[in-house]
């Protein structure tokens, strides 16, 4: 059967090769995976939008009511994520936060069937509701992941804004972002609270991949998009390097790692793709990066052209080039990789540079 559906494969187009070999993809990979390995052809910049708040919800607030959040569930860590918050970002950045922290809900809960059923699952924060579950065993590990999401979230229109993130049921309005989103999450959580050593591989993957992207953004830039739910201004940000098109296969990529990276009951596809996804965030990465140096060159901000490629090789070298998830390892980039992707973002000059490579 398989030898003449790949016979058949040869004589036949795309969508053909899509609708012929779809049932094979939900029988080894789910339908999840079959509907993220068609996201590159999906994802269009038009469906990507930004939240407009009304003039009511942009007010400047400076009033938490810290009797009420005390008497809560796990106030105590809220009060402290509060006060963190007021401390480290401008207001300007904080209107979500105000807007959600008084009448935040708590449930704490118990999550082991959860766990069996979402891998790794701590937490979850309902943008709708602005509800946080946690496991109240370990709240610890995962209550300031949560409040960032708090922080960064607001449901409009029937589109929850969250971070990087938008999640739509409105046809017109794709739901994209959870890479970058949790990984980002997970990287403010750890930087201004406690380093949580107990996340899922794909969570402290994407937590690399969002530090490599916040050095293209630059932190405070980075933060202030991510606060206001911003996904689009992101995009919008990366355009000045690379095509709107590359972002979106960027953000697909990373949305199919956080999915599927610690997956081990994929079998068909499974090396393939999430090797192929490790390889193009890597590409995407250098090219942005080069093109922020090149940038900075030419603005006077570098002042020589050894300063640049220094900086451009502790770069690259930091970037992780092989991943091992159980038994499975991926090479994520190699040698002629790195040439490759520095060589097209210098236009194809031939541009040889020596990466000490991080293992």
């Amino acid at each position: 059967m398989i030898e003449d559906i790949i016979i058949q494969l040869k004589q036949i187009n795309y969508l053909d090769i899509l609708n012929t070999i779809k049932p094979l993809i939900i029988f080894y990979a789910g339908t999840k995976t079959y509907n993220t390995y068609a996201l590159h052809r999906e994802y269009k910049p038009k469906n990507v939008s930004k939240v407009v708040l009304p003039p009511e919800l942009t007010l400047e607030y400076n009033d938490i009511d810290t009797n009420k959040i005390a008497a809560t569930k796990f106030g105590e860590s809220i009060i402290e994520f509060a006060n963190v918050m007021i401390k480290n970002f401008p207001t300007k950045d904080l209107i979500n936060f105000y807007n959600n922290i008084n009448e935040l809900k708590v449930n704490p809960e118990k999550t082991g069937i959860q766990k069996l059923i979402f891998r790794n699952f701590y937490g979850m924060y309902n943008t709708m509701k602005n509800i946080i579950t946690v496991d109240e065993e370990i709240y610890e590990l995962t209550i300031y992941h949560e409040l960032f999401h708090m922080a960064s979230s607001v449901y409009k229109d029937g589109i929850a804004y969250s971070g990087f993130s938008q999640d739509s049921l409105k046809p017109t309005i794709v739901s994209l972002g959870k890479g970058i989103n949790e990984g980002y999450t997970e990287l403010l959580s750890q930087r201004y609270f406690i380093y949580n050593n107990h996340v899922a591989f794909s969570y402290k993957y994407l937590v690399h991949i969002s530090e490599k992207l916040e050095q293209i953004v630059g932190k405070e830039e980075m933060q202030s998009l991510y606060l206001n739910s911003n996904l689009k201004g992101l995009i919008d940000e990366l355009k000045q390097y690379i095509s709107e098109e590359e972002i979106m296969k960027f953000i697909s990529n990373t949305d199919f790692l956080i999915e599927h990276l610690d997956d081990n009951k994929l079998q068909l596809f499974k090396k393939n793709m999430i090797s192929n996804s490790l390889k193009n965030i890597n590409r995407f990465l250098i090219i942005c990066y080069s093109k922020k140096l090149q940038q900075q060159f030419k603005d006077g901000k570098i002042s020589t052209t050894d300063e640049m490629f220094q900086d451009l090789i502790q770069y690259i070298s930091s970037l992780v080039d092989s991943i091992e998830i159980g038994k499975q390892k991926y090479e994520v980039m190699n040698d002629i990789d790195i040439k490759e992707n520095v060589q097209s973002s210098f236009g194809n000059a031939n541009i040889d540079i020596e990466i000490k490579k991080n293992k």
